[in-house]
């Protein structure tokens, strides 16, 4: 019915009935200011496109969808037509790199090989205030998401940062510096970040066990204003790890005491919460995405490695979990402690840095039969090595291209 119509009735009404008048005038009285807000809503709108802001807002966002496209080509090798046809070769050559860095942002990159178990040695020393150097691999045509403790995040392609030579004797000057931490910052970790168009979710964690999850719809916003948030929620914490996930994912997270927990990424707030209660010494040393038929590995500094099977970690509602100990209190007290962790198949391989740097490579099924990594001094941190699923991964491509 039209306004004019309804206004016509209301006046019948008020002649009829003089006790709904008052009624009558607020009914009217409510539905102009709706007209009027609405006529202010299409009035801004018909500014903001007379001044060209809301072109430039819809360019931003034909740009932001330009990219995750060439994200998935370079990648991937999605033909440029489609996403739903798998090409006969990869647009771009891709080879595994290891990227090993610290927290003031250097970067060592190193090309792989399929015979390479020594990859050679840091020579001087990448550790800040105990914090030890991290690992990452990576295939070359990779994009990476760098992200600082203040909560700012950078993107680069993996093949502008430069090669080292793999076998050689490496010092801290070699390492590259694509983006120097600001006054006040340490680079917290580097995610890949080519899946964003098939990711729902970012995963962020903290280093006092406190995790939150963003829309990747959001991922424009974020990237022109080059920031995410710290993740955390007291100031003396920091962000630990950012990951791309999606819906129904299982996320777990180890701690320096031998603490184990899981959660549903469904489960968790877009808010930041906490998710597991640390004593005052501990904090987050691993985290990843986790399937059922992976298996978990947990390094010690002595080169130790604890086998879990990934469905025997309970899965934790509750924001007050104190997590499961795989580490004993008497090897506590002892002063063992983890170093590493990774969700791994059989297939996979697992970089290993020790305490000389010396940087090697060992099977994952090695590790779990043998049970312990020999290596010349204590484990500063591992690197999960996984074996090329590319192909597997645009079939899911294809998939979503269907559904949708």
């Amino acid at each position: 019915m039209s306004l004019s119509n309804k206004i016509e009735e209301w006046m019948k009404e008020a002649e009829e009935r003089p006790e709904s008048a008052v009624t009558i005038v607020r009914l009217i009285a409510r539905r102009l200011r709706e007209l009027t807000e609405r006529d202010e809503e299409l009035l801004a709108e018909n500014i903001a496109l007379q001044n060209g802001t809301r072109v430039e807002e819809y360019q931003k966002r034909i740009a932001h969808l330009e990219y995750q496209l060439e994200l998935i080509k370079r990648r991937f090798g999605v033909d440029e037509g489609t996403l739903v046809e798998l090409p006969a070769q990869p647009v771009e050559e891709s080879t595994p790199n290891l990227l090993v860095y610290n927290a003031q942002g250097r970067i060592f990159r190193i090309e792989l090989n399929s015979d390479a178990k020594e990859l050679g040695r840091i020579t001087s020393d990448m550790s800040n205030d105990h914090e030890p150097p991290r690992i990452l691999a990576v295939p070359s045509n990779e994009e990476a998401l760098l992200l600082y403790t203040s909560g700012r995040v950078s993107a680069y392609k993996v093949s502008d940062i430069p090669l080292i030579e793999l076998g050689g004797a490496w010092e801290r000057s070699q390492a590259a510096l694509p983006d120097e931490p600001r006054a006040g910052e340490l680079l917290a970790c580097i995610t890949p970040f080519s899946h964003l168009p098939l990711s729902d979710f970012f995963l962020q964690i903290s280093r006092r066990g406190c995790a939150k999850k963003t829309m990747t719809s959001l991922a424009q916003s974020i990237l022109g204003n080059h920031y995410i948030g710290k993740g955390a929620l007291q100031k003396s914490d920091q962000p630990f790890d950012l990951m791309l996930s999606r819906k129904q994912d299982r996320a777990v997270f180890a701690t320096y005491e031998g603490k184990v927990i899981a959660f549903d990424v469904d489960d968790l707030s877009y808010a930041i919460e906490e998710r597991i209660k640390l004593s005052a010494t501990d904090y987050v040393i691993a985290s990843f995405i986790t399937r059922a038929d992976d298996s978990l590995l947990f390094v010690t500094q002595t080169g130790k490695v604890i086998h879990r099977d990934s469905k025997s970690i309970e899965t934790s509602k509750s924001s007050t979990a104190k997590g499961q100990a795989l580490i004993p209190p008497s090897r506590l007290e002892q002063g063992v402690r983890f170093m590493g962790a990774a969700s791994v198949q059989d297939s996979d391989s697992v970089a290993v840095l020790d305490a000389t740097g010396r940087l090697q490579i060992l099977g994952a099924d090695s590790l779990t039969g043998s049970g312990s990594i020999a290596a010349e001094a204590w484990i500063l941190s591992i690197g999960l090595i996984q074996t090329d699923n590319s192909l597997a991964k645009v079939a899911n491509l294809r998939k979503v291209g269907e559904s949708s």
